[in-house]
């Protein structure tokens, strides 16, 4: 009789082993998952980062070529001061902020980038 209880105890045992063996794996699994997950989000970062330098660049010197050139011309230059510049940062970014909030509206929530990370 105490064979036989050994005997089933040793089965459950086993069983319960099988089970958090397979549990375990699946965990690995989803870590791995999540690992890459977490590796694509951060490469998508990056190149929205080098895209909002690209396009700041750019919308500036769109802003510097767009002044009037008789203002150039009849007036000499004047460095503007620092907190003239500061603000036009400031609105830069805000309405690099709005454009943003404008495209996930017509975007509906979803990612702008879609399609495989090349490196």
């Amino acid at each position: 009789v105490e064979g036989s209880e050994v005997s089933a105890e040793l089965e459950f045992l086993n069983q319960q082993n099988l089970i958090l063996g397979m549990e375990n794996k699946a965990l690995k699994q989803r870590l791995e998952s999540l690992n890459q997950e977490k590796l694509i989000k951060y490469l998508e970062h990056e190149v929205l980062e080098r895209e909002k330098g690209r396009l700041r660049a750019l919308y500036q010197l769109q802003q510097r070529q767009q002044q009037p050139e008789l203002q150039h011309q009849s007036q000499p230059r004047q460095r503007p001061s620092s907190s003239h510049r500061r603000n036009n940062s400031r609105d830069l970014d805000s309405q690099f902020a709005n454009l943003n909030l404008k495209h996930k509206e017509v975007n509906t929530g979803t990612d702008s980038i879609s399609g495989p990370v090349r490196i």
